[in-house]
């Protein structure tokens, strides 16, 4: 890598460009919790007999977060978080306003029926089918000149209340017209109701003005109309047998490879017995359930007021553990009916004990205090960095800027929730991450301090720091694992956002801050460490390549130490050398 730093640089930079900008092209972005974005709050226990049950089995509460899950997707709310906090049950509805709403559907049991299709209603057009169908009701009542605020409906109860009765013979048969008979219209609109424009505007009128039976008024003895996830609605009879019937139920493939859902119902007359008795009126197309042109009647199975499957009866009995569903389903939609009936009733009664309505003027609040504490202290310690090491705080403040591109990628890409407790969480494991960056400076410095040629410390004095970088993040991630796995909530963010950014903080630095390091060390640069901020005793006058220069203060105050001792311990230089001298002398003399 300290080969190509420029490259390795180059190609960090454009990674995390494009993953930037992949998140705007495919709009994504993280989603704000319940304490950013305001909503609603409900914990629910489960009861007995008016009292809280702390005997209700794990499987059981499981289940019926399962269950809840799936009923406040009704409510359109996005991201609904449903958790366990031991026997209780959480629900958190980010933007949801309507409290009573959502007490009306997480805190009462869900049912899973079955009841005979008594007839096929219509179609509710969804989606783009909607939209169009909008402008085509637009276009024809323009065609038709029907002011704004009356129906088709309308239209065709006045006409039929103002048309004159057709004259009948004295035997009663109908009479004949007369060229005098008065002609239609007879609306007060004017409208001709005999046109093809105007019948399909009653058509798709009628489409979209379908209403199916609200799940709180919908009655065990009684009719009901529901549709199905596409929009089909059917009117159905009164519940034939309910959810608590079925045993169990699994999703698999039939002999002609097809897939298929076999649910097990439980014996007993409320039970097996009551499912085969609508089947049998169901096969001989009794008026209880009735054929609709599929040669036998069909059995509607109701989740919550939504018909998840309707198939046709196709034989009169059957045995508890020999009824299979089929039709054009595949994998996913037959697991799906399979959990349905598997778990569509509630196993225990849950019963709200504490419901809170979130501002979202107050998460806003939060949220903004939050960032601008963040910001704030990020500046100062980016200031300080670049104030105190120089160009190494200018590499920091970089790699920080890359940092935050790759975390936001993250969070768009898995779509996580940001609570204030990830807000606290980011903030936190960003000075983590400044952190690995001053190890390593600090380690660069004591380096050239002890006279390593600047440009060797560069490289050299990454490996001794990236083991130090390594401990300190491990022990992050160990504290962030531990806390993400026991807590619960707003807490779990808090340790995701902390395992987050410690481990991209160890592909910043290995990819970004140790080659920026070495090129800078290795440029112009690098002949001046001052722009490093090492001391200029260390380095100022040091070749960087040798390492040759000015020595420390340090070395040479230990020189000049020893000078002063050897002068003191030594006799003057004057005797030494006329001492030295003379006995050469008289050695010499005395040979002569």
């Amino acid at each position: 890598m300290h080969r190509r730093p420029v490259l390795t640089m180059t190609v960090s930079l454009a990674v995390v460009v494009v993953m930037v900008l992949a998140t705007f092209i495919f709009d994504k972005q993280p989603k704000l919790g319940l304490d950013l974005q305001g909503g609603v709050s409900v914990n629910l226990q489960p009861v007995k007999d008016g009292k809280v049950d702390n005997k209700v089995s794990s499987a059981s509460l499981d289940q019926s977060v399962e269950i809840i899950r799936r009923r406040v997707d009704a409510l359109g709310v996005a991201e609904p978080e449903v958790s366990r906090q031991g026997n209780t049950i959480l629900v958190q509805l980010p933007g949801a306003k309507d409290q009573k709403e959502v007490l009306a559907v997480v805190g009462s049991t869900a049912r899973l029926e079955f009841r005979p299709v008594l007839s096929a209603v219509g179609q509710i057009p969804k989606g783009a089918d909607r939209k169009k169908a909008e402008a085509q009701i637009k276009k024809l009542r323009a065609e038709l000149k029907i002011p704004e605020g009356v129906t088709a409906a309308q239209i065709l109860a006045d006409e039929q209340a103002k048309t004159p009765a057709t004259p009948t013979n004295p035997d009663g048969t109908p009479g004949t017209t007369t060229p005098d008979s008065p002609k239609g219209p007879f609306n007060q609109w004017g409208v001709d109701i005999s046109s093809k424009s105007f019948a399909d505007l009653y058509t798709t009128e009628n489409q979209l003005n379908t209403q199916v039976t609200p799940i709180e008024d919908a009655k065990d003895d009684q009719e009901a109309t529901f549709a199905d996830e596409d929009g089909a609605v059917y009117r159905l009879g009164p519940v034939a047998v309910d959810g608590r019937a079925v045993k169990t139920a699994s999703a698999g493939l039939s002999q002609t490879g097809e897939w298929q859902v076999n649910p097990v119902f439980r014996k007993g007359k409320d039970n097996i017995d009551k499912f085969n008795e609508i089947a049998g009126k169901c096969y001989s197309n009794a008026p209880e359930c009735p054929d609709l042109g599929g040669g036998k009647g069909q059995l509607a199975i109701v989740l919550d007021g939504e018909i998840l499957s309707a198939p046709t009866i196709n034989t009169p009995s059957f045995s508890p553990d020999q009824i299979s569903i089929s039709g054009s389903f595949n994998q996913e939609s037959a697991e799906r009916l399979a959990v349905s009936l598997r778990y569509g009733s509630l196993p225990i009664q849950l019963k709200p004990q504490q419901a809170e309505t979130v501002s979202p003027t107050l998460g806003k609040g939060a949220l903004e205090a939050g960032i601008i504490c963040g910001l704030i202290g990020l500046v100062l310690v980016l200031t300080y960095l670049m104030v105190y090491y120089r160009l190494l705080g200018l590499v920091t403040a970089i790699g920080t800027l890359m940092l935050g591109g790759m975390l936001w990628t993250v969070m768009s890409t898995l779509n996580a929730t940001v609570t204030l407790a990830g807000v606290v969480g980011i903030v936190v494991s960003i000075g983590t991450s400044l952190d690995s960056n001053i190890i390593y400076f600090e380690v660069l410095k004591e380096d050239v301090i002890n006279g390593m040629p600047f440009r060797t410390a560069a490289d050299k004095s990454f490996n001794n720091a990236w083991s130090t970088i390594l401990a300190s993040d491990f022990a992050s991630l160990i504290g962030a694992g531990v806390l993400y796995w026991l807590a619960i909530g707003p807490v779990r963010g808090f340790a995701f956002y902390l395992g987050a950014v410690t481990i991209l903080d160890l592909l910043i630095v290995y990819f970004v801050l140790r080659p920026a390091v070495y090129w800078i060390a290795h440029s112009e640069w690098g002949h001046n460490p001052r722009l490093f901020g090492i001391p200029v005793s260390y380095g100022d006058d040091r070749d960087p390549d040798s390492g040759v220069g000015r020595r420390s203060k340090a070395s040479r105050s230990a020189e000049r130490l020893s000078t002063e001792r050897s002068s003191v311990d030594s006799p003057p230089a004057g005797e030494g050398d006329s001492v030295d001298v003379a006995s050469a002398s008289g050695a010499k003399g005395g040979d002569a």
